[in-house]
């Protein structure tokens, strides 16, 4: 993951929501649905659903969680791992999630995916590109449809795009209803976050991995974790979601707290013991704060990627920093 990142970085049934409607109208509302044809942008490509997608492909444990609590399970024909495992995911979705089958640990080449026959692919921006699977025009000669994760994307990358994915998705799949109940239940811990927290002047720095240089995050979503945790990021100021930079950088910020990314699997600079243990030995940082007083908190590396766990990552943020301002 540490070389992909260093390479790159509501619908139909609101207004019956917002008025209600009788069970008859619900199903009315679902079978005009059905029998429209959905036309959605993404990724610089329009693209016309005239029926929802039946064999479908998501190439991460993150991306098929957002399928499978939209009730998709059963369209997913095969998973990549991508770097982590269903075991990283929410509790709810891990039974569904473990009975899917894995077309290969890692990311797939385009002929294994292409193996699965599939009509739709849903993955990262990492996909699609020379480094990846392969290019967007790839895809279209195979007619296989595509969304790419706007939050992998997007030239300021926030919280607000994975409602987007969502709301999409609803359309895409004809799944409206389960796609505003899911936003609406995020939006709810979004909401519970804002209001418990308080803006402090902890300083946070995230950190991805590296030895010459550390890989952290900038402008982007674990940014806006970090806010919504009430603390700063001490490298707000790099426009990519994920750069690199020197450990005297580091230095002279001085973070209260650092966050650490840990993987399940694929490509990592080692274990979170390692990790914490190379930052602790790093000469260059004897002196920063959250060395000294070891306050490091662990997060998943899909509780930072755009995705269902974003919230998880921010309480236990919040939770260091309330312990460090009492």
């Amino acid at each position: 993951m540490i070389k992909k990142i260093s390479l790159f970085m509501l619908s139909a049934c609101i207004s019956v929501a917002l008025f209600g409607c009788s069970g008859k109208d619900k199903a009315k509302n679902n079978s005009e649905t059905a029998s429209k044809q959905v036309v959605i942008e993404n990724f610089g490509v329009t693209t016309e659903y005239d029926k929802a997608p039946e064999k479908v492909v998501p190439l991460s444990y993150d991306a098929a969680q957002t399928l499978v609590a939209l009730g998709l399970e059963d369209k997913i024909v095969g998973v990549a791992t991508a770097e982590g495992s269903y075991k990283d995911c929410l509790p709810e979705y891990q039974d569904k999630l473990s009975k899917l089958k894995v077309i290969v640990k890692g990311t797939p080449n385009f002929e294994t995916l292409l193996s699965k026959n599939p009509d739709f692919v849903y993955a990262t921006v990492y996909t699609f590109g020379k480094h990846g699977v392969a290019p967007v025009e790839d895809f279209q000669k195979e007619n296989i449809k595509f969304y790419c994760i706007n939050g992998t994307f997007s030239k300021k990358p926030a919280i607000k795009d994975i409602y987007k994915d969502i709301e999409d998705l609803g359309k895409i799949f004809r799944k409206e209803s389960q796609a505003e109940k899911l936003i609406d239940s995020l939006k709810q811990r979004e909401k519970a976050l804002k209001d418990k927290t308080k803006a402090t002047p902890i300083k946070v720095m995230a950190y991805d991995g590296g030895e010459k240089m550390a890989m952290t995050s900038g402008q982007g979503i674990e940014n806006e974790i970090i806010s919504l945790a009430g603390g700063n990021n001490i490298f707000s100021d790099l426009k990519n979601s994920f750069e690199e930079v020197s450990w005297e950088d580091v230095a002279k910020r001085n973070p209260d707290i650092i966050l650490v990314h840990s993987y399940d699997q694929g490509d990592t600079s080692g274990t979170v013991e390692e990790k914490i243990n190379s930052l602790k030995k790093n000469p260059a940082l004897k002196n920063v704060t959250a060395i000294k007083n070891n306050n490091f908190v662990v997060v998943k590396l899909v509780e930072v990627f755009p995705g269902l766990q974003v919230f998880d990552a921010a309480d236990r943020l919040n939770e260091k920093i309330v312990e460090l301002t009492k």
